[in-house]
């Protein structure tokens, strides 16, 4: 059985992302298709959250083990997406911005019943997404400026290299 989920955020509208994922698949490859595809930084925290039709947190699908005592908790690498996934319509909100507590969006828009998928596909990407932490964003003129920077660095007057270390030889 075949997933398809649309995900869209609020702060871009015109970014639209479409993948397909196999009901076998996990969370955590959810999370890896959706970093890779938009080129984020895999080492910062990111959460699922099942949620009901208006949006409301309900359950958490986290990437850290947080070890409640009894209580039920989700783990993304341990808990395939048909464990919670239930039905068409399904709405995900896919947390990748804690501090500034900022989401994408995901609805299962539909289930192919007779296939199966061996990796997570994605259909569809279009618009610009948005970045991943607020404040990182830095444009080809920074970066260009930062480039010379780094090779134009001041290593000081000549004659301070040779009180440092010494005459050269001629050969």
């Amino acid at each position: 059985m075949i997933y398809h989920f649309k995900i869209q955020s609020q702060e871009s509208t015109d970014f639209h992302l479409e993948i397909q994922l196999d009901e076998k698949h996990t969370f955590f490859d959810f999370h890896k298709t959706i970093q890779n595809c938009l080129g984020f930084e895999s080492y910062q925290l990111a959460s699922f959250f099942i949620s009901d039709k208006m949006w409301r947190k309900q359950k958490e699908i986290s990437m850290l083990d947080l070890g409640f005592n009894g209580a039920a908790y989700f783990i993304m690498q341990k808990t395939k997406l048909s464990e919670l996934i239930n039905s068409k319509e399904q709405k995900l909100i896919y947390t990748f911005d804690f501090f500034n507590d900022r989401s994408f969006y995901i609805e299962l828009t539909g289930i192919i019943m007779e296939r199966n998928l061996n990796e997570p596909l994605v259909t569809l990407k279009e618009g610009k997404s948005p970045v991943q932490i607020l404040g990182n964003e830095t444009n080809e003129r920074e970066l260009s400026t930062i480039r010379e920077e780094e090779v134009y660095m001041d290593f000081g007057e000549l004659e301070d290299y040779t009180e440092i270390f010494g005459e050269m030889d001629d050969f």
